[in-house]
């Protein structure tokens, strides 16, 4: 998740969170969301909402720190970063599925995350 907290868990809705399933076995990422969905299930009063990983992900040769968790909420639309992996569709639809009053769109991601970070990091600062 390279320490993003919104790469790794986002609340939906009141007392819901959403958490990231490994994709597979070479998910780079699946032994942090297992310890994040256990600590959440331990707080006991939080629903948690699965949304799928992209899986592994690499640009020249290094792992990215990509996530479908890294969307950004607008009044109109939710912008779903998608890698051209299998799951991008089904994290489009989840996200879809949890902000019923916006409409998913899905935004190709590779470039953005090469610098750090995705369209949530991107729209949490105003330069001075």
């Amino acid at each position: 998740t390279d320490g993003h907290v919104d790469n790794l868990a986002r609340f939906v809705g009141e007392g819901r969170l959403a958490l990231p399933v490994a994709a597979g076995h070479d998910d780079p990422n699946a032994h942090i969301y297992a310890d994040a969905r256990a600590r959440a299930a331990a707080l006991g009063g939080i629903e948690i909402v699965d949304l799928p990983s992209p899986g592994r992900i690499e640009i020249d040769g290094e792992i990215a720190a990509a996530s479908y968790m890294n969307f950004y909420i607008g009044n109109s639309v939710v912008v779903v970063p998608t890698y051209g992996v299998p799951n991008d569709q089904a994290a489009v639809d989840a996200l879809g599925a949890l902000f019923p009053d916006r409409r998913p769109v899905a935004v190709p991601a590779r470039g953005i995350i090469a610098g750090g970070g995705s369209f949530h990091c991107s729209s949490q600062q105003l330069p001075a």
